[in-house]
């Protein structure tokens, strides 16, 4: 059997304790699991986590869920996860909780990495990463630069030409006449502010005048922060030629799974996710209209990739996926690298893990872009059913690739699993 720590990983040299393996008979070894007031709101439900912990002999601590619930009542937030998490976020907690050693800790995917009150909490495994390393990756304009150093043959296959909203030499506007015979037109630009999520305060620009009123907007605005956007914003070549889902434009939602255990980094690539669309079927007359251009799970149906894919999109899913591992081929590189010295893990964490969402998107030559990587993976569906069916998987790729291996002290578990990305 291979080593796991010398040589598959990529070991780092840090001040983190290492793991104690764990004893089954250990008594009151806790797991807590931070969710929403009515658990079917949660962006991933979570009875699958809960009977594979108990299968590792842990006990479910509600002491801090019980908090959180009495801190909601009387807001009348039941339904509104996201809203409920902004609040209880807020809550201090009391020493007794303070003063608990936690075995595991489950934090709300929709706001895992905005919880602060779990930073100091001690944990021997939770899902959450510190934030200053994943900032080399889940910032739109950082991970071009690091792309573009690392690995810049991956770059420039697979990113659209990027710069900075107030590099003005750097556009090429030409006549407003549209062909769709390449993966993008010089002449139009989709412009996105760097702090900013969920297709918020983005622009179509084909002109000097259009770039000029949006300038004036993000001058003039603030993000969800309450920072003015100003020159905080990216411009990317427009992809004008997408592979288009039943009409609409579209793109994949791809989990990607981090760990760093025992010091140790490993990356995984679940081959499946979500299919996010555009409100209405793609068309290029101008203007150009977010709801035929963006694509966003407020405008998307219930739809998996491969399952739902057809005709040209199935031919060619072989070839997407082979492209889509090189690309994280090359974040985890840019992410593992020594030259980054951020810490992995808040200074009471032993261990941790995160799911994010890389969105890519495919053209008409099925050449595939990397969008973005998120720090917010994105699990919500609309029907129950799918829910249940999302939970299932993404809890069973959760348990073979980061609890049986840690619970049973055998971490080769995962770097077997046909989903770890493989390192050179």
């Amino acid at each position: 059997m291979v080593n796991y720590k010398k040589k598959t990983m990529k070991k780092h040299n840090t001040k983190t304790a290492k793991h104690t393996p764990h004893k089954s008979h250990t008594p009151h070894t806790y797991f807590v699991i931070s969710e929403c007031y009515n658990a079917k709101y949660n962006d991933l439900l979570t009875s699958q986590l809960k009977y594979y912990l108990k299968t590792y002999n842990l006990i479910e601590y509600k002491k801090i869920h019980e908090l959180d619930m009495k801190q909601l009542k009387p807001n009348n937030l039941k339904t509104n996860c996201s809203k409920q998490l902004s609040i209880t976020k807020t809550t201090k907690l009391p020493p007794y909780i303070k003063n608990q050693h936690f075995d595991f800790i489950w934090l709300n995917p929709i706001e895992n990495s905005k919880d602060h009150r779990f930073y100091a909490l001690r944990a021997n495994l939770i899902n959450m990463l510190n934030q200053d390393r994943m900032s080399l990756i889940d910032n739109k304009s950082v991970i071009y630069q690091h792309m573009h150093t690392y690995c810049p043959d991956i770059a420039t296959k697979h990113l659209a030409r990027t710069f900075y909203i107030n590099e003005h030499k750097q556009y090429k506007f030409t006549p407003d006449i549209i062909t769709e015979t390449s993966h993008s037109t010089p002449q139009h630009y989709i412009l996105r502010p760097v702090d900013s999520f969920a297709g918020r305060d983005i622009f179509y620009i084909s002109n000097e005048k259009e770039l000029n009123k949006a300038i004036a907007f993000y001058n003039s605005h603030k993000n969800y922060r309450g920072v003015t956007y100003a020159n905080n914003v990216i411009a990317s070549e427009y992809i004008i030629n997408p592979m288009l889902f039943k009409g609409y434009k579209f793109h994949m939602r791809v989990y990607y799974l981090i760990t760093y255990i025992n010091n140790t980094f490993a990356s995984f690539m679940l081959d499946m996710g979500k299919i996010i669309h555009a409100g209405k079927p793609y068309t290029t007359t101008k203007p150009f209209t977010k709801i035929v251009h963006d694509t966003h799970l407020d405008n998307s149906g219930d739809y998996f990739w491969p399952d739902n894919f057809t005709g040209e999109l199935k031919n060619i899913y072989p070839d997407i996926l082979e492209q889509t591992k090189n690309i994280l081929k090359c974040v985890s590189n840019i992410i593992s690298h020594s030259d980054f010295k951020q810490q992995w893990l808040y200074n009471e964490h032993t261990n941790g893990f995160l799911i994010m969402g890389v969105d890519i998107m495919v053209d008409t030559t099925g050449r595939v872009f990397l969008i973005e990587v998120n720090n917010k993976a994105g699990f919500n569906c609309n029907e129950y059913k799918n829910k249940l069916k999302l939970e299932k998987i993404i809890f069973k790729w959760i348990n073979d690739i980061v609890l049986e291996p840690y619970y049973t002290n055998n971490l080769d578990l995962a770097m077997q699993h046909s989903t770890y990305i493989k390192l050179v």
